[in-house]
């Protein structure tokens, strides 16, 4: 009897399976009725062999039986598995690779608009502000970015004289190329 539960729910868990899927999608190329009818052949195979386990109550004839039966729901189970692999099997399809590759394109006015694009770009950022609040946050970053690029601020009066000056020195020196 604890066999025959247990091929009734192998028998139910491929039932269930094989009903969870999309009835109405389109992509695999099985239908739903190829799906069923293998689970129907399946069921009846099970029930076959329940049936003959059911008629041979003998013990020793129990053992003998089980391992028949099991290898029939397996072999029925592997059938209907082989026939889903195929019917779903779906051809490999590559993606078509795109011919663009980053940089300077080839037509001639996307090209010179990419140019302008640049040039305007590196124009916009080498500009010194004129609005008083800007050029002073501007100089300040100047001055954080020189000092991040030394060490750290002596504590010594005459070697922080002496840092101020190089960091001041650094800062004139950019923006004298800015300008």
């Amino acid at each position: 009897m604890f066999e025959f539960i247990i091929l009734v729910a192998i028998v139910g868990g491929i039932w269930y399976y094989f009903n969870s899927q999309e009835e109405g999608s389109t992509d695999n190329s099985v239908s739903v009725k190829e799906v069923k009818e293998a689970i129907v052949e399946v069921e009846e195979k099970v029930v076959a062999a329940v049936e003959d386990v059911v008629e041979k109550v003998k013990v020793e004839e129990v053992k003998e039986t089980i391992v028949e039966v099991e290898e029939k729901v397996v072999a029925a189970v592997e059938d209907v598995v082989e026939k889903v692999k195929v019917a779903v099997a779906k051809p490999v399809v590559e993606p078509v690779k795109s011919r663009f590759v980053a940089g300077m394109p080839e037509d001639s006015s996307l090209k010179r608009h990419y140019q302008q694009l640049v040039a305007a770009n590196q124009a916009a950022s080498n500009r010194i502000p004129e609005e008083s609040t800007l050029r002073r946050h501007f100089v300040q970053n100047l001055v954080s970015v020189e000092e991040g690029l030394l060490a750290g601020s002596p504590t010594d009066s005459t070697l922080v004289r002496h840092y101020e000056a190089q960091v001041t020195d650094a800062v004139v020196s950019k923006l004298e190329a800015l300008k």
